[in-house]
């Protein structure tokens, strides 16, 4: 009986429309389109925000972190790097692009290398899932040894697919709200 019941919920809940739903995917959409016509004003904007972030944390460490770490010299180096590669990245925005670009391909590296080192793991309850989780990891270490070679390529071809992404979420929201 419960059972019958959710069903019809859900089924009303479809039936119906949903605004708030509405506008988050015309809103995803719009930004959707943004980052594909627009991609080197998306990743300025993301480099500035990162900057400011950046500087807001060294300073965070500075003043209040120093206390805690009984290596002063470590937590006042840190931050001290903290806040030049925010003034760096709000000044240079270009260093910002390049800085962001080369997180990424790392961060890319160092998860494939993670998953790789799961799949032994996984060995002994899948094999299927030991080959699919090997050959994933492989080829993400590939990719993000290629974002490497050209970080300002990569970090336009993840705002292209954070653009993509945004766009096809829109249309999910849009559909599901009517």
């Amino acid at each position: 009986m419960c059972t019958i019941k959710k069903e019809v919920d859900i089924v009303n809940r479809i039936n119906e429309f949903d605004p708030f739903s509405f506008i988050i995917g015309i809103l995803s959409v719009i930004a959707g389109i943004i980052a594909i016509v627009t991609p080197f004003t998306v990743l300025s904007t993301i480099v500035i925000i990162t900057g400011i972030l950046s500087i807001i944390v060294g300073i965070f460490k500075l003043s209040h972190m120093s206390r805690i770490f009984d290596s002063k010299k470590w937590i006042v180096l840190n931050s001290i790097i903290d806040i030049l590669v925010g003034v760096l990245m709000l000044f240079n925005v270009v260093f910002g692009m390049i800085y962001v670009a080369i997180f990424f391909a790392i961060m890319f590296i160092l998860d494939s290398i993670t998953l790789l080192s799961i799949a032994k793991y996984i060995q002994n309850i899948s094999q299927g899932y030991f080959v699919m989780d090997l050959i994933f990891s492989i080829v993400g270490i590939i990719i993000g040894i290629l974002l490497l070679i050209s970080p300002l390529a990569s970090a336009l071809s993840a705002i292209l697919l954070l653009g993509i992404l945004f766009i096809i979420k829109g249309i999910f929201f849009i559909a599901h709200s009517i």
